[in-house]
């Protein structure tokens, strides 16, 4: 997952959502110890984690990084 991916947050966001929703179907159905729960979830962590930097950075250091 790159960093530079992301020309702005929407996707990311959008993303983040998908990733939750398919996290709440998968767990109706699996234990949340299982292998397939698990990977999901660390994977929406990682997305929220990008989310939340990108979020704290100032709007000039944003533009820097994604041009």
């Amino acid at each position: 997952m790159a960093y530079y991916s992301y020309r702005n947050e929407e996707p990311l966001y959008t993303m983040i959502e998908h990733l939750r929703h398919e996290l709440l179907k998968i767990t109706e159905h699996k234990s949340f110890c299982d292998r397939d729960v698990v990977e999901l979830s660390q994977r929406l962590d990682a997305y929220i984690v990008l989310a939340q930097r990108q979020k704290s950075q100032p709007p000039t250091v944003r533009a820097r990084k994604l041009q």
